[in-house]
């Protein structure tokens, strides 16, 4: 979380992502318990790469020792809970809904489980006028 980049060191926004990442797959070899938030993972980065870095990430720190959760608009990456009765560890995906009231966006901030069957771009760009 907090990643940024610092390009007066030739440090982008998915280098500093890919460092951080390092330091938990290190850490994770300790095998001591762990919980690892990732929040957007690999957003400094193109889609296909994204999937790539956040599958391998994943798989990496599924540890029995670690708890990893990861934030992501990429329903792609949700994929890899209905994959996971073959992996060491089960993979579960949980989401937030939208809901619309008096011509706003609104979110009740309750886990639920499985992922997001909904998406809000196409009503957030009309509402601020970038599609009409």
């Amino acid at each position: 979380m907090r990643i940024e980049d610092r390009v007066d060191q030739g440090i982008s926004t998915f280098y500093a992502e890919l460092l951080r990442i390092k330091e938990m797959i290190e850490f994770s070899k300790r095998h001591l318990p762990m919980l690892a938030l990732i929040d957007e993972i690999f957003k400094g980065t193109n889609s296909a790469d994204r999937i790539l870095g956040a599958t391998e990430t994943i798989k990496k720190l599924g540890k029995p020792w670690a708890s990893v959760m990861v934030t992501t608009h990429d329903f792609e990456l949700c994929q890899l809970a209905e994959n996971s009765e073959t992996q060491k560890r089960k993979t579960y995906n949980y989401h937030f809904e939208e809901y619309y009231e008096d011509n706003q966006i609104r979110f009740d901030y309750k886990i639920k489980k499985d992922r997001c069957k909904t998406t809000n771009a196409k009503y957030l760009l009309k509402m601020v006028g970038v599609l009409d």
